[in-house]
């Protein structure tokens, strides 16, 4: 019994070695590693904030429609601005810190990331528009709705398919995950980075999105060491919710049409879900292709 006693205490101990080990290290390496997302969050605040008590206007509805998207434009330059700085003081770049990388970029393949994203997105967003208008679905919807009715035409277009994507992808897949991946892996890390990425969306279906999406570029940025395709992958995802906000603003009807036609829903979901496997499949195929040919030139 005393073996058995002394055993039990050492693997207590074990565990709890372990788990203090835990500890230490998500207090060592996560907080540093989510200041930048900190920062853009806390710019973006500030910047609303000043302009709320500057720019004059009638309430706080009329600031959005009129200035929210001008100072979220401005609090992503001033967060890109920090960003460099602080790779300048560190001694090094902001590209490096970032893992973006413009050089020997492969148009092909930005191609197929950004076709997946559009594809992905629209059969995502079948699925959520088929789904009872309830609940988080309802949430979900208002939220979009409310989205881009704030925005003029050009600021949203310009926001949410460049800005948004490009920001977001240097901040959480970028400077974020590039700090945890040594020091937690590519699994842990690449999970940690997308929760937090989900979380800051809000509603419920928002999150589970969001963590689709990012763990799809996140994977995508590691393989090809390069968060470029990722932009570009983010870039599709939100091009064909700006493509239909186009449509319904120009168009009469052309929401009530498209958006109460579940058999038109159910076909743009099947044509999104089948454009993103067919790029899914080349770019799997390029791989295979590269491996081979690496192979055969003694390069493996």
């Amino acid at each position: 019994m005393r073996y058995n006693l002394r055993g039990e205490e050492k693997e207590k101990d074990g565990i709890r070695e372990k788990t203090e080990h835990r500890l230490l290290s998500f207090l060592r390496y996560f907080f540093p590693a989510v200041w930048p997302v900190l920062l853009y969050f806390g710019i973006s605040l500030s910047v609303n904030l000043l302009a709320g008590m500057i720019l004059p206007h009638t309430g706080w509805g009329d600031y959005l429609k009129r200035y929210s998207n001008l100072c979220s434009i401005l609090g992503v330059l001033l967060t890109f601005f920090i960003l460099r700085m602080y790779s300048r003081r560190s001694g090094s770049g902001f590209f490096e810190d970032a893992s973006l990388y413009l050089k020997d970029v492969d148009a092909l393949k930005c191609a197929e990331a950004f076709l997946f994203g559009a594809g992905a997105a629209l059969a995502l967003s079948a699925v959520i528009t088929l789904l009872p208008d309830i609940g988080p679905v309802a949430s979900y919807n208002e939220k979009v709705n409310e989205l881009y009715t704030n925005w003029s035409a050009l600021i949203g277009t310009m926001f949410n398919a460049f800005f948004t994507p490009l920001v977001e992808e240097v901040i959480w897949r970028g400077y974020m995950l590039n700090r945890l991946l040594p020091h937690w892996g590519e699994r842990a890390a690449l999970f940690a980075v997308t929760a937090v990425f989900a979380l800051s969306h809000g509603a419920a279906l928002w999150v589970l999105y969001a963590f689709a999406m990012g763990w799809l570029i996140g994977r995508l940025s590691i393989a090809e060491d390069n968060i470029l395709y990722g932009i570009v992958m983010h870039m599709g995802f939100n091009t064909p919710a700006v493509v239909l906000w186009f449509i319904y603003m120009n168009v009469p009807g052309s929401e009530e049409a498209l958006y109460g036609n579940k058999f038109m829903v159910l076909l743009l979901g099947l044509s999104g879900a089948a454009l993103a496997y067919m790029c899914y499949w080349l770019y799997i195929q390029e791989k295979r292709i590269r491996l081979v040919s690496r192979l055969f030139k003694g390069e493996l």
